[in-house]
């Protein structure tokens, strides 16, 4: 950033001798570059003749710095202006910024949020997308989930646990009434002294609540491409798929944490969980739930 900050001087400066005479008054003139990462851009701007400088970052921010470093709050292209005035009038110089909808950014707001974003299990669920299914690598469901499962099943307080990812890679679960939502087999293999409560439909929804304090250093990345799961029948390999590999539990806690991130936008992420219904092998998950998060 600092050579082009001196080649701009320089052309700048070789404007004005080509563009002035003897007596001609000294015009205000700007130029800028910009280094995008994530949401986060670094502006460097290039001024001469100037005695204010203001910057429209297009999203109805603006700033008076020469050199701004500013967080957008989503994705898109912006239309970035810098102005300057000095005593013989005005100068503006517009560039376009373009933020990308990376995953990473989906998932946590970027650096314009650094609390984080967090998310919750939505109640109201999408005809094709939530239910339980076999681990294999098409996703596929068996059975179909419904609106509000878990207030049908007697663990609705689950419904208010959220889950933070920060752009840093940290990520935090926070179980509000210290309950959180596991795996029947494990609840009872772990947590045995300290379950709260248990699902109403055992056959189709293994799920109880169990006292537990997450882990407050936890972890978040993303793996995408190919990688294969251990499951209770054998090792299954899944292609093309992306992977959030956690240092803590989403939705619902189980031994082994497998998290595949089917579909993500601004405001809803659908995810398959591996969960654990065999006691002979607590440890590897024998189906894969389908479940809809949303942020607020």
């Amino acid at each position: 950033m600092k050579y082009l900050k001196i080649a701009a001087f320089l052309f700048l400066s070789l404007t004005m001798v080509n563009c002035s005479s003897d007596d001609a008054p000294l015009l205000p003139l700007a130029d800028f570059q910009f280094l995008v990462e994530g949401t986060q851009v670094t502006f460097n701007g290039t001024v001469e003749n100037a005695s204010t400088i203001s910057w429209d970052f297009g999203d109805g921010t603006n700033s008076t710095e020469e050199d701004p470093v500013y967080a957008f709050s989503s994705a898109g292209v912006y239309q970035v202006v810098l102005t300057v005035n000095g005593a013989n009038g005005t100068f503006s110089e517009t560039k376009e910024v373009t933020i990308l909808p990376s995953l990473e950014i989906l998932l946590t707001g970027g650096q314009a949020r650094p609390e984080g974003k967090s998310w919750k299990l939505k109640k109201a669920y999408t005809a094709g997308k939530e239910g339980a299914g076999l681990i294999e690598n098409d996703l596929g469901l068996l059975i179909a989930s419904f609106d509000n499962l878990l207030d049908a099943v007697g663990l609705g307080a689950s419904y208010e646990d959220t889950f933070t990812f920060v752009y840093d890679g940290s990520y935090k679960v926070d179980n509000i009434d210290g309950q959180s939502l596991m795996g029947i087999i494990h609840a009872s293999v772990f947590h045995g002294a300290n379950i709260t409560a248990v699902s109403a439909d055992l056959n189709n929804v293994p799920l109880a609540n169990a006292l537990y304090t997450p882990i407050t250093n936890a972890t978040w990345e993303i793996n995408e491409g190919d990688f294969t799961v251990d499951t209770a029948s054998g090792p299954v390999n899944f292609i093309g798929k992306k992977q959030l590999i956690l240092g803590e539990y989403l939705g619902f806690k189980e031994t082994t944490t497998v998290v595949i991130l089917k579909e993500i936008t601004e405001t809803t992420m659908n995810v398959a969980l591996g969960i654990h219904t065999v006691e002979a092998a607590y440890d590897k998950p024998t189906l894969l739930f389908h479940l809809t998060l949303e942020s607020f």
